[in-house]
């Protein structure tokens, strides 16, 4: 969409503030969007083939009905007073997992789930603390989703499920204590000046 505005001074500059505020407060309409627009009547003239500009209107399912409900939050780790770390999950009702352990990967496959908002998707970074988690983060697979976690150590981690206060449950992965991170690097010697 080309805009063009005349004018000089703060006439020019309000007109265009204008013009974008009604074009972002303009109401769109979206391919899932299932409702009818707000001039369309019942009359059959008005029923003609969509154009080409406007697809065509599919119903609107609420990610719920498609993943089967089951919604998980962002990991959260946290260091336990003993030294052992810990990764966990909140899901909004009680899952059932496959684990899948590879050398430096654990992967947990939680079937017909999502991630509730965009954000939990994000990777959480732990290898500035001492536990042999580098990362972990939510991957969606399809209709699953897989709970990765890349490890700098091998590690047998104990797996549990806690019932939650909101019906849900909580899949906590716990690590034990050790000496996981790598010792600082030494400082680069310092440049001397050249002599003149």
């Amino acid at each position: 969409m080309a805009l063009t505005v005349q004018g000089k001074g703060l006439f020019g500059v309000a007109a265009l503030g204008v013009l974008v505020g009604l074009a972002f407060a303009a109401p769109r309409a979206r391919a899932d969007d299932t409702r009818a627009p707000a001039d369309a009547s019942a009359s059959p003239a008005n029923a003609a083939a969509p154009s080409a500009a406007t697809p065509p209107a599919t119903p609107r399912l609420s990610p719920k009905a498609v993943r089967g409900g089951i919604e998980a939050s962002a990991p959260e780790f946290e260091t336990l007073a003993d030294g052992s770390t810990r990764l966990s999950i909140a899901f909004s009702q009680s899952v059932a997992y496959d684990a899948k352990i590879a050398p430096g990967r654990l992967v947990y496959v939680v079937k017909v789930a999502r991630a509730a908002h965009r954000n939990d998707y994000n990777p959480l970074v732990t290898v500035d603390f001492n536990t042999p988690v580098a990362s972990a983060r939510l991957t969606p697979h399809g209709r699953d989703l897989w709970f990765i976690v890349d490890l700098r150590a091998s590690v047998k981690p104990d797996v549990t499920t806690e019932a939650a206060k909101d019906g849900g449950v909580v899949l906590q992965i716990a690590f034990p204590k050790g000496d996981y991170v790598s010792s600082a690097p030494a400082s680069p010697p310092v440049a001397s000046s050249p002599s003149h």
